[in-house]
């Protein structure tokens, strides 16, 4: 038995999901704008176990991890 990965989707997308999907590429790619200002001193994290983490940079680009207690 040879297994296969199924094949890629050929078929035509309607005129609508056209749309929606350039809709939905457009607004992608307004979020993922880099600009050279930088815009947060730290991001929070959260992870699988449900823990929360600051994750920020200092001047030499060093990065550190601190962990938040949720309320």
């Amino acid at each position: 038995m040879v297994l296969r990965p199924p094949a890629p989707f050929s078929g035509q997308l309607s005129a609508n999901a056209q749309d929606q999907m350039r809709q939905v590429a457009e607004a992608l790619s307004r979020k993922m704008d880099v600009t050279l200002e930088p815009t947060y001193s730290a991001v929070m994290l959260l992870a699988p176990d449900g823990s929360t983490w600051r994750l920020s940079v200092d001047a030499s680009g060093a990065l550190s991890t601190m962990p938040v207690p949720r309320t």
